[in-house]
Order: C-alpha cells, then sequence, then structure tokens
C-alpha cells in the first residue's frame, strides 16, 4: 500500500467521512507547499503533547504550558453543583452543553454509545469507569445523573443499558436518574443542537 492509499484509509476513519471526502482530503494536501505539510505534521504530533485527558470526566483539554495538571478545569471548578453529573457520548457533546450555559454541574464522557443489538455493550462506552465515578460523587452529595445522549436508536439504547447498568449505585446512593427531554428531536445528534434547542432540553428533563 503506498502513501496515498494510506492517508486514505486514515481519513476513512475519521467520523462521518467516506471514501469521496478522504479523497479530497489527499488531494488538498497534495496541492499545498512543503511549508504547510511540514507544519501540518507537526501540529498532529504537538496535540498529544498538549492535550491531556481529564481523570474525572475523561474529556480531552489543553494543558496550560508545560502543567502535569489531570484536571480540566471544570473538574477543578468546586464551584460547581456537586449534586448533578451530566452522562454525554462524547467531547463535542460537553462543549455543545456548555456553550449553552444552561449546566452548573459536572459531567462525565462516555466515549461512544452502545450500538443495537451489541452483545458486549460495557465494551463500547465506560460503563465501570462510571460506575467508579458515582461511587466517587456520592460521597460529595450526587443526587442526579442526567443523561444527555442524542436522540437518537443508539442514543435510546445507552440509556437503557446504562440505567440497567448503574441500578444498584442508584438505589444504594439514593440518585434520581433524568432524560434530556423535548426540545431535542428525534433522530438528531447532541453536538449539532443549537443553544436554545439544549436550554429546552434541559429544561424538559425527566
Amino acid at each position: 500500500m503506498n502513501s496515498f492509499e494510506k492517508l486514505l484509509k486514515i481519513f476513512e476513519e475519521f467520523p462521518g467521512i467516506g471514501p469521496r471526502q478522504a479523497r479530497r482530503f489527499v488531494y488538498f494536501l497534495l496541492s499545498k507547499d512543503p511549508q504547510f505539510l511540514s507544519s501540518f505534521s507537526e501540529n498532529i504530533v504537538d496535540l498529544k503533547k498538549e492535550v491531556a485527558q481529564c481523570k474525572e470526566c475523561l474529556r480531552h483539554f489543553v494543558k496550560k504550558g508545560q502543567s502535569n495538571d489531570s484536571l480540566c478545569s471544570i473538574c477543578a471548578d468546586s464551584g460547581r453543583d456537586h449534586s448533578t453529573l451530566m452522562v454525554v457520548a462524547k467531547d463535542t457533546d460537553l462543549a455543545a452543553i456548555e456553550k449553552s450555559e444552561s449546566f452548573e454541574g459536572y459531567y462525565f464522557v462516555l466515549g461512544g454509545l452502545v450500538p443495537i443489538l451489541e452483545r458486549n455493550p460495557e465494551r463500547r462506552v465506560r460503563a465501570n469507569e462510571l460506575h467508579k465515578a458515582i461511587e466517587r460523587k456520592a460521597a460529595s452529595g450526587l443526587k442526579e445523573i442526567i443523561f444527555a445522549l442524542s436522540a437518537t436508536n443508539e442514543g435510546e439504547n445507552t440509556s437503557l443499558f446504562l440505567t440497567k447498568f448503574l441500578e444498584e449505585d442508584t438505589k444504594k446512593f439514593d440518585i434520581k436518574i433524568s432524560h434530556l427531554g423535548r426540545g431535542l428531536s428525534t433522530g438528531s445528534e447532541l453536538e449539532y443542537a443549537d443553544k436554545d434547542t439544549i436550554k429546552a432540553a434541559l429544561a424538559n428533563k425527566k
């Protein structure tokens, strides 16, 4: 496999990118000068050096300078609401909710959704890590877990799986489970929802 084909395969692994778009990306890179390509490759290498994963919510965040902080700015903020934990599928969903300025609690990033008919759902999402996070946060006054997942079949399937998976935790610590309410239309992805839609979904959670 030559370098052209290798790049095609890499771009095809990007979310929402098919063979046609991947080919466009490769031809775009071919049209650029060596300086651009050098800068592009350096930025990719630096990405892992400058971005860390929060040990608490598991989202990625840009480190400050040479700081080795293990918590993102949200998890490090003791002034947020300790009684609520919002569970999202991916980093971009968390960013969309933060942008809406309608939630003041903490987050947990699942790392994906559970497909329909998946035989091993706990391997597709960070269910065990979520269980451990709930145990830690229960000691700080956690009272409600909000599933902020996309209004798709996979989002609903993930909510059902997690509700059952966390049943012992919610009973043990007397924690309520809520879901985003109306405002988020069926079939829509959370990361693409606008500010008002997210506010409405949170206001009508059930």
